[in-house]
């Protein structure tokens, strides 16, 4: 993916049901998309798309961000990208230890063979709690290759 020039960049705004999770311009951005990952550069095609459970990667310059997701909507503009999300975190933020429990938890759960119902529900805990360990070695990767 081309980089941006230092005079583009594009308003980077993160959103779950519970607060404004990031707010800022950035170079570019990619993100999970249903059939897979795209990028978004300065002055992109306007577009409408779902996004799924995965990383939402943001380049600042030299900065790199990463946000765990377990999905929603992005409306992309030429000067902006809202992601409307039913969940994100920035990785720096993110809680490994809760984030390992969780994914304990997941696994005895999948290992007893509950109810179909409860299934479902389970491995989408279970990729929640996966995604979000990986968006924290993903960002420790991004940190130490400064």
């Amino acid at each position: 993916m081309a980089e941006a020039t230092s005079d583009q960049k594009i308003l980077l705004e993160i959103v779950t049901p519970v607060r404004k999770v990031f707010a800022e311009p950035v170079d570019s951005v990619v993100m999970p998309g249903h059939d897979g990952y795209f990028g978004v550069l300065p002055r992109h095609t306007p577009l409408l798309a779902e996004i799924s459970v995965g990383d939402i990667k943001a380049k600042q310059g030299d900065r790199v961000l990463h946000f765990a997701t377990s999905g929603g909507v992005v409306e992309v503009l030429p000067d902006r990208v809202k992601i409307l999300a039913e969940s994100a975190e920035e990785a720096s933020t993110i809680d490994v230890a809760r984030a390992e429990a969780s994914r304990e938890r997941a696994k005895k759960r999948l290992a007893e063979g509950r109810k179909m119902w409860e299934m479902v529900r389970t491995e989408a805990s279970l990729a929640r709690a996966n995604n979000r360990l990986r968006v924290v070695e993903l960002n420790k990767q991004a940190t130490q290759s400064r």
